[in-house]
């Protein structure tokens, strides 16, 4: 075999080789293990991480002091000051697991432990300081008459003289460990009418409170919930059959479509993820859509640019509440029918049944009209915004903060006295931030595909441009071949053969010169 012709066959083979693995082989053996690695099946890596987080999460609370009690119940704007953070490691799991082969879905309850982290926490403070905070069941229940049956107003009033133990402010003295976890006392064994219709009312969300002794309750913010396992059953799809459908809602409560808002419109249904997990190989465009079953809403999380977190890539997301003035898809938020709240709000009532209002932290992307109503607040994108930094081959959260804040909106309410000239205005309560900056080993394990990727491109180039070359190598050699065989040869003329050629000359010239002399003479 001719060398040109060896050396086309190697530079093709190369060549076509560098292409086909380079950008198909690689490319569809890397996605088929993405793909296999996400899927919740039981016993696999992924589904114990979503499981039980192998690491905590970063949850900060900050709560509003209020610096201006006294003046509120005559009627002021009420100025509050932001005190915190305060620091807790949060663990979450999810127990009571049922996998349903059949439509490929899982079902489970949510579980969450909070250690609080004096080290993390704000400067000089700790879960015994002490702020002015308003009692929040006590305008839970005022504020809840007043919107679902006014009429009976001197009723509820009577009823938290009774239980609470004839209250002089709705603002209390406490400490944060009380206004967060061990709670403030209701009194439910109190035997007057008001006082047991109240109680017989508690008594139905007695998961709300935490139960301190027969016919007594303590009520704080989060310490029901803190080492619970909530009753709320989530069900989701695995993701074994499909992968783009990997954590998807599918029930919640029991139900694929809720019953809390609007019948008209989206607002009831169960799209996104259950915001624990997302699909891989994202679409650089792709919304993010999670399901908060805090809130029993979807939030979506729009796509803004490409970023990078710790030299990963990633695409950045933000999310904020909307407005349901003008967004046709969250006009079923609306309370009432021409009686949607204002921009950056969402009405709770629905959801949890208590008269809060969700936020954005101090009113950010908030209507401008209710920081106009309390002094201390200074919204800010950094501080304040929802985000997410999102892996998109693995669909990994490599940056997250998830952000809310909770208010109630207070007015004057003329057959309770301790309201009777407050002021109308949107009060924050306070907020709570649940982040995530993923550990250096697990980035460090995300960088391992990237550097293989790396270097296939980088070996599959390599053979390419090695192909073309001995491609090229061939047709030149062989070119070359052809030239040298279309030449004309000469022989080379030598001095000795010039000689033997004019001595040959010569003799034949004299032999035609003696040839008539020689022929006989006519007589």
């Amino acid at each position: 075999m001719q060398r040109w012709l060896k050396l086309g066959i190697a530079g093709s083979c190369l060549f076509i080789f560098g292409v086909a693995f380079g950008f198909f082989v690689f490319p569809l053996l890397l996605k088929s293990q993405v793909k296999a690695q996400v899927s919740l099946r039981p016993g696999s890596e992924m589904r114990q991480m979503w499981e039980a987080m192998p690491f905590p999460m970063d949850f900060r609370v900050f709560l509003f002091n209020i610096t201006n009690p006294d003046e509120i119940t005559a009627g002021a704007k009420p100025i509050v000051n932001e005190v915190g953070p305060f620091f807790y490691h949060e663990y979450k799991e999810k127990v009571d697991l049922k996998d349903v082969e059949k439509d490929d879905t899982c079902e489970y309850s949510n579980k969450a432990t909070w250690q609080f982290s004096p080290e993390k926490s704000g400067m000089g403070l700790s879960e015994d300081t002490v702020l002015t905070f308003p009692h929040v069941m006590i305008l839970t229940m005022i504020l809840t008459v007043m919107r679902e049956q006014p009429g009976t107003i001197s009723f509820a009033t009577r009823a938290v003289d009774s239980i609470f133990h004839k209250p002089e402010s709705v603002f209390i003295k406490a400490t944060v460990k009380q206004i967060l976890w061990t709670g403030l006392t209701v009194d439910c064994t109190v035997q007057d009418f008001q006082g047991k219709s109240a109680c017989t009312l508690l008594a139905e969300k007695e998961e709300s409170f935490i139960k301190d002794g027969p016919g007594k309750y303590r009520f704080a913010l989060l310490g029901a919930k803190n080492a619970t396992v909530l009753s709320d059953r989530l069900k989701v799809r695995r993701g074994i059959q499909n992968y783009l459908q990997v954590g998807e809602m599918v029930e919640f409560k029991g139900e694929k479509i809720q019953e809390v808002w609007a019948d008209e419109g989206p607002c009831n249904n169960l799209t996104g993820t259950d915001s624990t997990i997302f699909h891989p190989l994202l679409f650089e465009d792709e919304d993010m859509l999670s399901f908060t079953s805090d809130m029993c809403l979807t939030v979506p999380a729009r796509y803004v640019k490409p970023s990078s977190v710790k030299g990963l890539p990633t695409n950045h997301y933000v999310a904020h509440y909307g407005d349901m003035n003008k967004d046709e898809n969250l006009k079923c938020l609306c309370p009432a029918p021409n009686k949607c709240l204002k921009k950056g709000l969402i009405d709770l009532f629905p959801c949890i049944g208590a008269p809060m209002v969700a936020s954005l932290p101090h009113f950010y992307l908030v209507d401008d009209l209710y920081l106009t109503q309390v002094d201390g607040l200074h919204p800010d994108k950094e501080e304040h915004q929802i985000f997410i930094n999102l892996e998109p081959m693995t669909g990994t959260p490599v940056e997250a903060r998830k952000r809310l804040q909770f208010n109630m909106f207070i007015r004057p309410v003329a057959k309770f006295s301790l309201m009777k000239t407050f002021p109308q205005a949107l009060l924050p309560l306070f907020w709570v931030e649940e982040g995530i900056l993923l550990e250096d080993k697990y980035v460090d394990q995300l960088k391992m595909v990237y550097t293989l990727i790396s270097i296939v491109g980088i070996v599959k180039w390599l053979m390419i441009i090695g192909g073309l070359a001995l491609i090229g190598t061939a047709v030149y050699l062989k070119y070359r071949g052809k030239e040298a065989s279309n030449k004309i040869d000469i022989t080379t003329i030598s001095p000795q053969f010039t000689s033997t050629a004019l001595n040959s000359i010569e003799k034949k010239r004299a032999l035609d010169v003696n040839t008539p002399q020689s022929a006989p003479a006519e007589g």
